[in-house]
C-alpha cells in the first residue's frame, strides 16, 4: 500500500501572493508550513511551529534580513531552520531546528518539494520559454478549486481522451491520442482534436483541426500547448496544478497564457473566450471527480487514451508504506 501523496514538486503559491518580506501560512499534505520571502528576495518554506513554545510563525512572524522572527518570544530562525538568535542576554542559542522544505520559484509560481521520507529532489520544474516571451500574454489564474479527489483520479482525467468529445462536446468534436513519451519524471502526451469553434471558425480563418501537447513534470504540474490550424494559428498555454491539501482534498489551480496573434480589442475578446472555455470545461470535470469511485483494474480501450502507461509512470513518485 502506498501513501496517497506522491513525492514531487507542488504549487503552493503564486509569486505575486508573496510580497517582499511577506509571510504566508500554508496548509498542504495535512501539515502546516510557513512560506516567507527574505531580504534577498528568495522564498523559503519551514514547518510552521516554533520549537520553543509552539507558536505558528506565519501568524505575526516578521522578516528581519535573512531570518524570520517568532511573534511569541522573538526568537530568530534562519532559512536553514536553525535558531539564529534569542533575545535573552548571555544565553547560548539552543540547538533546536525546524524542518526546511525545498522551494523553487519558476514560471510565476512558488513550488515546494514534498517527500514522504524527507529526501531532497533530484529534478526540477523548468522555466517555460514562452512565459518570458513578449509574444505571449502574462500568465494569469483561471481559477482555484478545492476538489474532493486524489491526484491519481485527477491525472487519469487529464489523460482520458474519450471523455473530451463526450463530456466536453461544447469544446471538442473529437480527440485522438498519439501516445506518450516518458523521460524519467517527465511524461509528454500528444493529441490531435477537432475543436468546436463555431463562433471562431467563421470565414475559415481558424480551422477546427488542432493539436495539444501536454508535458507533465511529475503528477502534480503539467503544461499544455493548444494550437489551431488555418490562417490564424491560435495558441493557448495552460498550466494545471494539483496540490493535496490532505488525503481527501486537492487544491487545483489552472493558469493560462495566450499567444498574441490578434490586434488589441480582438485579442481581449479571444482571451476572455479561451479563459471562459478552460473554466467551464474543468467545472464539468470537477462534478465527475467529486462523485466517482476508484476502479483499480478498469476495462480500457485504445480510445480511452494512455491511462495505463500514465499510471505506471506515476507509480515511481509514491513511497511504499507498510500499513
Amino acid at each position: 500500500m502506498h501513501s496517497n501523496i506522491p513525492n514531487s514538486w507542488f504549487r503552493v503559491a503564486r509569486s505575486e501572493e508573496l510580497s517582499a518580506h511577506g509571510v504566508i501560512p500554508l496548509h498542504y499534505f495535512g501539515k502546516e508550513f510557513v512560506l516567507f520571502r527574505t531580504a534577498d528576495g528568495q522564498p523559503h518554506i519551514l514547518d510552521a511551529y516554533c520549537p520553543h513554545l509552539g507558536a505558528h510563525l506565519a501568524y505575526g512572524g516578521r522578516i528581519e534580513g535573512q531570518t524570520i522572527r517568532c511573534p511569541y518570544h522573538g526568537w530568530f530562525w534562519d532559512t536553514n531552520g536553525h535558531c539564529a538568535n534569542i533575545p535573552y542576554p548571555n544565553k547560548t542559542k539552543p540547538k533546536a531546528k525546524i524542518q526546511t522544505r525545498p522551494v523553487l520559484e519558476v514560471n510565476g509560481l512558488i513550488m515546494m518539494y514534498y517527500h514522504d521520507q524527507g529526501k531532497l529532489p533530484d529534478w526540477e520544474v523548468p522555466q517555460i520559454l514562452e512565459l518570458n516571451s513578449l509574444e505571449w500574454t502574462a500568465l494569469r489564474l483561471v481559477k482555484q478549486w478545492k476538489v474532493r479527489t486524489t491526484l491519481q483520479n485527477y491525472m487519469d482525467n487529464s489523460l482520458d481522451v474519450s471523455h473530451l468529445s463526450n463530456l466536453h462536446s461544447r469544446t471538442f468534436n473529437s480527440a485522438h491520442s498519439h501516445g506518450v513519451q516518458i523521460d524519467g519524471p517527465i511524461l509528454t502526451h500528444r493529441m490531435s482534436q477537432k475543436y468546436n469553434l463555431s463562433s471562431l471558425a467563421a470565414g475559415k480563418l481558424v480551422l477546427e483541426d488542432g493539436s495539444v501537447t501536454t508535458i507533465y513534470y511529475g503528477p502534480a504540474y503539467d503544461v499544455s500547448f493548444y494550437w489551431t490550424e488555418g490562417k490564424l494559428k491560435l495558441g493557448l498555454l495552460t498550466i494545471f496544478t494539483g496540490t493535496p491539501i490532505d488525503t481527501e482534498y486537492l487544491d487545483i489551480s489552472i493558469f493560462y497564457s495566450v499567444k498574441k496573434v490578434l490586434p488589441f480589442p480582438l485579442s481581449l475578446i479571444l482571451n476572455r473566450m479561451l479563459k471562459q472555455d478552460v473554466l467551464e470545461t474543468f467545472e464539468q470535470d470537477v462534478n465527475i471527480l467529486e462523485n466517482k469511485t476508484d476502479i483499480n483494474n478498469p476495462v480500457l480501450y485504445k480510445e480511452d487514451g494512455p491511462l495505463l502507461q500514465s499510471r505506471h509512470w506515476a507509480s515511481q513518485f509514491y513511497s511504499e508504506n507498510s500499513v
